[in-house]
């Protein structure tokens, strides 16, 4: 006999009616990016990485918005794509639905272990029990000319003159820009819920010249897909530029996947393995074609293969028959600004080349990856003790078998992964439901100091899976229903050298975060991150290096106050201490106050944020997200002492035709400049313009 809805999900209910439910589903999908928000947010928190594209993520939640994902009829991987549920709570998802059947409402979810009131909220907007755009027979016709176009023009540009357009004339560099400070995006694309979907990208970074010069063709960077899916035996068909996921990231993963995060039970990667690519990174793709097909019922089979130009530093070139005998690193900038960045452009060529085959059933499966990549100039860079086991040579071959196994509430999952070379790279986990309030996961991974790869992205402490040995363990505890306790330990060591550390070495990484949510209306949380490595003592002469501990933490306080349905006001107070050795401890702090208007029956949306700021150095500096114009993205560093503010105001102008408008500045008062090198500003202040339009129909 089906359970019935306990009082809490009938009083989840009568609230959404009584404040206008129908708001929160996916009618507008624009409406919910405040979930989208915090969950970019969270999952940029503990990256030192700001240029991270989160585009995908962003266009995921978008369009589940728009089509929600039919609960009944999802896989794993569908509701994994979220980002707002741990695969604990996916697993019960499923199991509840095996016992009693498909959910005859939304709100029967509150009856399912570790899934509360809080979660429902979250997830409300991009879910539904009913029919979508993904569970109908659609006619070709309607598949082609009846789904969503959208065409993007994007202008942003930094108003004061950095030194890199100053003319060596007058006193500037003989290598500075070759461009105009601008920077200039568009985008067309069309989709079809997730069924079809085609468009092209181009950009222009400021300092690229535009239609003259080395860039006659107008935009530096172009980039074209059509894909398509559930076609016959073709589960996924990519043409052009793509993006490939297989198994947990050891020897390949391009596209969006989390890592360590506040979200600390979010350790398992799970993505469609072929998917279209759409952002503006010119590295992190492949260009060709990709296909899935399926065999039976639980087969799949994947297969790829991409072929495209890549920037290098050229250390051996035959001037006489144009070839290129030799590189010593492979660019991934994507600049083309100066002369010495134009002479990389393209230098070599790249093959990739693989498949994947894999059994796959819902509690458990099974894969065997295996991706082969080949340069048109061997890969030759210079060698030191830290670096003797990278990658070198003209080819490289990796496989690897993924697998996951759920038994009862435990799930197991994991890959397994070698090199050509005959390195090897291991990483197992397990996440498990302990109770209705509770969960755990573990992960552990051995990445051998020779195993070598060039697409991977799994879970580590280091940006490459090689020369890492760690264990992580997470918990997350709900006490009561507006209390949320969420933790993790992360032991690491480094059994070889590494990049300005000079021994074997070993650290950890605890985190812990308390959540506090007395109303619907109101989110308060504390963190704390503390990290210990060991590193070498700077400034040290001796014929060995010594090695010192260098410990670093931060700590904040952040409210979230929806003080009416169209007005919402944040408070952060953030504060960053670093310390190497015997030196003075460094401190920082960052406070910021944000404003946000979003009302549904006005026009225009604003939000704006002001910003006081302190740091020792560049080691104290701290990372926060800022609202940005749809699909950009910004995630700067606050350091020095200053102040720092922006508006971000978006103006519906028509039915389809939206307008953004971003001011940023930032004000140093204990530095002359801001920036280095060819970016470095005179007078302490930076001054950035966005204006983006898009026309949807």
């Amino acid at each position: 006999m089906r359970k019935q809805p306990n009082n809490n999900a009938l009083l989840l209910l009568l609230l959404i009616l009584l404040t206008g439910g129908s708001s929160l589903y996916a009618q507008n999908t624009d409406a919910n990016e405040d979930e989208i928000k915090q969950t970019i947010e969270n999952t940029s928190a503990l990256s030192d990485n700001a240029d991270f594209d989160y585009n995908t993520l962003l266009e995921d939640l978008k369009q589940y918005a728009k089509n929600p994902i039919n609960i009944n009829k999802a896989d794993a991987i569908q509701l994994a794509e979220l980002g707002l549920l741990s695969q604990v709570q996916i697993d019960n998802i499923f199991a509840y639905i095996d016992k009693y059947g498909k959910l005859i409402s939304i709100y029967e979810l509150q009856n399912i272990p570790t899934i509360d009131l809080l979660t429902i909220k979250k997830i409300l907007p991009f879910v539904t029990v009913n029919t979508n755009l993904d569970d109908v027979h659609v006619k070709t016709k309607d598949l082609i000319f009846k789904g969503d176009y959208q065409l993007f023009v994007k202008y942003q540009q930094v108003i004061e003159k950095a030194k890199g357009y100053i003319k060596p004339e007058q006193g500037g560099s003989e290598n500075g820009y070759l461009g105009s400070p601008f920077k200039l995006y568009t985008r067309f694309r069309y989709n079809y819920g997730s069924k079809l979907s085609y468009g092209f990208t181009a950009e222009k970074d400021a300092g690229e010249q535009f239609f003259k010069g080395t860039q006659k063709k107008g935009f530096d960077f172009y980039s074209g897909h059509l894909y398509v899916r559930n076609v016959s035996v073709f589960k996924d068909i990519a043409l052009g530029d793509y993006t490939l996921n297989m198994g947990q990231g050891l020897i390949m993963w391009t596209g969006f996947g989390f890592g360590k995060s506040p979200m600390v039970m979010n350790v398992r990667k799970q993505s469609r393995m072929v998917r279209p690519y759409t952002s503006v990174s010119e590295f992190n793709f492949l260009r060709g074609a990709a296909f899935t097909i399926g065999i039976k019922k639980n087969i799949s089979i994947t297969g790829f293969v991409s072929y495209k130009r890549l920037d290098a530093n050229v250390t051996q070139y035959d001037s006489i028959q144009s070839q290129i005998f030799e590189i010593s690193a492979i660019q991934l900038s994507g600049f083309h600004r100066t002369a010495s960045e134009v002479a990389d452009k393209n230098a070599i060529k790249q093959l990739v080349s693989g498949g994947a085959i894999s059994y796959n059933k819902r509690r458990y499966h099974i894969g065997l990856n295996v991706v082969y990549t080949r340069l048109s100039a061997p890969l030759i860079s210079s060698i030191k003790p830290y670096n003797q086991y990278d990658f070198r040579g003209k080819s490289l071959l990796n496989a690897s078998l993924d697998y996951h196994v759920i038994v009862k509430n435990f799930h197991f999952f994991g890959e397994e992964a070698i090199s050509q070379n005959g390195g090897y790279g291991f990483m197992n986990g397990v996440l498990v439901g302990l109770g209705p309030n509770v969960e755990m996961s573990a992960v552990h991974r051995y990445y051998a100091r020779n195993f070598q790869t060039l697409f991977a992205r799994p879970f580590a402490e280091s940006t490459t899976p090689q020369n890492e040995h760690g264990t992580y363990v997470a918990i997350s505890i709900k006490p009561k229903s507006y209390l949320k306790f969420d933790a993790y330990f992360d032991w690491f060591k480094f059994p070889w050298l590494k990049f300005l550390v000079d021994r074997p070495t070993s650290g950890y990484e605890t985190f812990v975060q308390v959540s506090f949510i007395p109303s619907k209306k109101v989110l308060l949380y504390t963190r704390y991150r503390h990290v210990y490595k060991e590193v070498n003592l700077s400034g040290n002469t001796s014929y060995y290096n010594e090695l010192v501990p260098r410990k670093q933490d931060n700590l904040r306080f952040h409210i979230d106050a929806k003080v009416t349905d169209a007005l919402t006001l944040s408070t952060r107070a953030e504060f960053s201490f670093y310390k190497m050795a015997q030196q003075e401890m460094e401190h920082g702090y960052l406070l910021y106050q944000d404003i946000s208007f979003k009302a549904l029956s006005f026009p225009v949306e604003f939000s704006a944020r002001f910003a006081i700021f302190q740091t020792s150095s560049f080691n104290t500096r701290i990372y926060a997200y800022e609202d940005d114009v749809l699909y950009s993205f910004s995630i700067p560093a606050y350091q020095d002492r200053g102040m720092r503010y922006y508006l971000n105001a978006r103006w519906s102008i028509y039915k389809g035709i939206d307008l953004w408008l971003r001011f940023s500045q930032t004000y140093i008062n204990n530095q002359k400049t801001i920036g280095t090198g060819l970016d470095e500003l005179p007078k302490g202040t930076r001054s950035e313009i966005k204006a983006q339009i898009r026309f949807k129909f």
